[in-house]
């Protein structure tokens, strides 16, 4: 059943990204810090889909979520990324000098696509894979970057669920992430993966968007202990800056519908930042 109370996203804009993010982290800091003391296994789980493009997650947000975490944690925490050609993501993560991150924060670096799995249906004709890095977390966070191809927007939920799949390859037999990506019940397959691998918070990074595979800078931060709530505050907030209304995302409204998060807009409590 869905939550009856209203969830809590925050809400910052800015003109420095580290600042921005911590910010709005900060605005939600009472609904995550006890579930951060109290976790073993924490995964934070960037974005790097458009990576080609040189537009993915920045290490000035990567490094604000890890200061914002450990003001309530000493444990040991994994960055953890599958590409989703298949290809290694460690030539990835030192470009993105998130490998220059281990000495200050003692990180361990995980490639999911080379990880083990648990096999698991989203539908009557498709099953994935998904890594059990991401699965056996008792701490997950999304660290996205909002897109918006067309009419189709993603952000927290889309990096995780997808994120999480396994690709050993760009061929459709060997890349699970394209399977769930192509299915036409990806609405339904993205709740389902949802269900086993769902955020203990979500920050959408949207200092700089995609928008149909261009960069623009659009100076936000939306971050929530509910990953859907997220998206939709994102969504809006990215609508805004292109002044125009982003279509609703049907499997947002279907996540809402399995329990998921909230999925309108009525009920979720912005705070911070108005839209």
């Amino acid at each position: 059943m869905p939550p009856k109370h209203k969830s809590t996203v925050g809400l910052a804009r800015g003109h420095v990204r580290y600042d921005t993010v911590l910010k709005s982290l900060q605005l939600i800091e009472e609904s995550v810090s006890e579930r951060i003391a109290s976790s073993m296994r924490i995964v934070i789980k960037p974005d790097f889909f458009f990576t080609g493009q040189g537009m993915s997650t920045d290490v000035d947000a990567v490094k604000a979520v890890l200061d914002f975490i450990l003001e309530f944690t000493n444990k040991k925490i994994t960055i953890a990324e599958g590409l989703y050609d298949g290809s290694e993501v460690q030539p990835v993560f030192h470009k993105a000098d998130l490998h220059e991150l281990h000495d200050d924060y003692g990180l361990k670096y995980v490639d999911l696509n080379r990880d083990g799995f648990v096999t698991i249906a989203v539908s009557k004709a498709l099953s994935v894979r998904v890594a059990k890095t991401v699965l056996n977390s008792d701490f997950r966070v999304s660290l996205a970057v909002p897109k918006l191809a067309s009419s189709r927007f993603s952000a927290a939920t889309a990096n995780i669920a997808i994120g999480s799949i396994i690709s050993n390859g760009k061929s459709l037999k060997k890349n699970d992430k394209e399977k769930l990506s192509s299915t036409k019940y990806y609405g339904s397959a993205i709740a389902e993966v949802l269900k086993v691998v769902k955020p203990s918070f979500a920050v959408v990074d949207g200092f700089e968007s995609v928008v149909n595979k261009k960069g623009l800078e659009t100076n936000f931060c939306v971050s929530s202990a509910d990953a859907v709530a997220a998206d939709v505050v994102a969504a809006a907030a990215l609508g805004k800056g292109l002044e125009k209304k982003i279509p609703k995302q049907k499997y947002l409204e279907l996540c809402g519908k399995a329990g998921i998060g909230r999925s309108s807009i009525g009920k979720i409590a912005v705070v911070g930042k108005e839209l």
